[in-house]
């Protein structure tokens, strides 16, 4: 079985270029690092909508290519983000899979993790379907079965701002984290039953560790992921006076990326 790598090699952020991560497939690496890439696993995070990350069909199988020649074994793409609702979800995965079947021989969309080591023995880019949002419910949990069967495999609760399901990591950051709610416990009840991974990526702290303590009791052994984060720590930080403060890059205003504070991860040993 070849290593896997998880990476945010290929990240790109909602409402930026496709261009803009173009360049990471271009980076100067030693041939032992380019190397290391061609027989890994690796998968990146692409969140580029269509409209506003690419426009043609041709950027996609041109960006996607490119990938691929540098060994990257696939993407988990988000559909959907922030407040966007089912039909915007159904529009951005048609648009993603109308380009792709005009080159079936160069995408597989994973159903389970043998595909994703199909696709790197096979030389396909992975398909791996997220939402970064839950707005896409329209407040019926029954449309979850219909995530399901749509290949979608990650959900984030609340992507930065403040959501029925509780707060993002923007909102927190402005000291505004509610928390986990009501409906989003019922949200991760859905996501359980129907093997939808929890994404706790861009949430805010208080209704991370909410989540990760209802997950612990409730679904002990069900693991949740961090698809786009990293741990504050492990960037230059200076402290924010904000109550419950949440740290920040030194070289960075207020974005959505902001790294996780240390108090969201803990060791995953009994979830997986």
């Amino acid at each position: 079985m070849k290593p896997l790598m998880t990476a945010a090699a290929t990240v790109l952020t909602i409402a930026t270029p496709l261009h803009a991560s173009e360049e990471s497939k271009t980076w100067d690496a030693s041939d032992e690092a380019r190397q290391f890439v061609q027989d890994t696993i690796v998968l990146g995070m692409l969140a580029s909508p269509y409209g506003t990350g690419w426009t043609e069909d041709e950027q996609l199988h041109t960006y996607f290519q490119r990938a691929r020649d540098n060994g990257i074994t696939g993407h988990e793409m988000t559909l959907v983000a922030a407040d966007m609702s089912f039909d915007t979800l159904l529009e951005q995965h048609y648009h993603f899979r109308a380009a792709m079947a005009q080159q079936p021989e160069n995408y597989l969309i994973v159903n389970e993790t043998r595909d994703i080591e199909a696709a790197h023995a096979q030389g396909k880019t992975a398909v791996i379907w997220n939402s970064q949002t839950a707005t896409v419910l329209d407040g019926d949990l029954k449309k979850m079965a219909l995530l399901k069967d749509m290949g979608i495999k990650s959900m984030i609760l609340a992507y930065n701002d403040i959501f029925r399901t509780g707060s993002g990591q923007l909102a927190a950051y402005n000291g505004r984290d509610i928390g986990l709610t009501q409906w989003g416990k019922s949200v991760i009840d859905e996501m359980v039953r129907f093997g939808i991974l929890l994404d706790l990526s861009q949430t805010g702290s208080k209704t991370t560790n909410d989540a990760m303590d209802y997950m612990d009791e409730n679904y002990p052994g069900v693991p949740y992921v961090y698809t786009h984060s990293v741990p504050a720590g492990s960037t230059r930080m200076r402290q924010t006076p904000r109550p419950r403060a949440v740290t920040e890059p030194s070289r960075t205003t207020r974005h959505c990326e902001q790294p996780s504070p240390e108090d969201t991860y803990r060791p995953h040993s009994q979830n997986g």
